[in-house]
């Protein structure tokens, strides 16, 4: 039996690495590399969260596991205002430098449906960016299950209890862990209803 809990829209979003302000007259020009990878769990309640996945993309891989930790919660602008703009500024060591904004990976729909003793999040990304760093990588679609942190800690600190309000809580760690095979058949429900516009 699967019920769904939450219903939503999902942007993942990746953030270059800083560098410097200016290239040397001849210096090479190098790609920037990954410095984060987020998502963004728009709910159909009204709230946003920001959500930082430690490796930088999605699991690709039944049973990979991923710590993700909740940065952000509120209203859409304050949950993007800070990465989406480039910025320039001066260090004492390295001179200036220069932090480029948020670039886009893609755009789909979310689930968080309860299967059993645990919650899935299932996803369908419907609008993928073509130009995006290899080492970002994030399946057209993936149903991976939800670990929360144990709360107090015993002698596990990961566990399947919880509900979708624990990621309401800024600072709220998870862990992602990744499933195999297709999240809407698996599942036997249609969790990836797009929100209307």
């Amino acid at each position: 039996m699967v019920e769904v809990l939450e219903r939503g829209d999902i942007s993942l979003f990746y953030r270059p690495r800083v560098q410097a302000a200016e290239v040397p007259l001849g210096g090479p020009m190098t790609e920037p590399g990954v410095q984060s990878f987020f998502m963004v769990l728009s709910a159909a309640h009204g709230i946003h969260r920001r959500v930082r996945i430690g490796r930088k993309r999605m699991p690709v891989a039944a049973g990979e596991r991923l710590w993700a930790r909740v940065e952000r919660v509120g209203s859409l602008q304050r949950v993007l205002a800070d990465l989406l703009e480039a910025e320039q500024y001066t260090t004492k060591t390295r001179g200036d430098r220069y932090q480029p904004g948020a670039q886009p990976v893609g755009q789909g729909c979310y689930a968080l449906a309860r299967h059993d003793d645990h919650i899935h999040l299932v996803y369908r990304i419907d609008r993928l960016e073509h130009d995006v760093p290899d080492e970002v990588r994030a399946p057209d679609a993936g149903s991976d299950i939800v670990l929360f942190e144990r709360v107090p800690r015993g002698s596990a600190t990961w566990t399947t209890e919880g509900e979708p309000a624990l990621l309401d809580d800024e600072g709220a760690e998870i862990v992602i862990v990744g499933v195999a095979g297709d999240p809407e058949h698996d599942l036997g429900v249609d969790v990836l209803t797009r929100l209307p516009t």
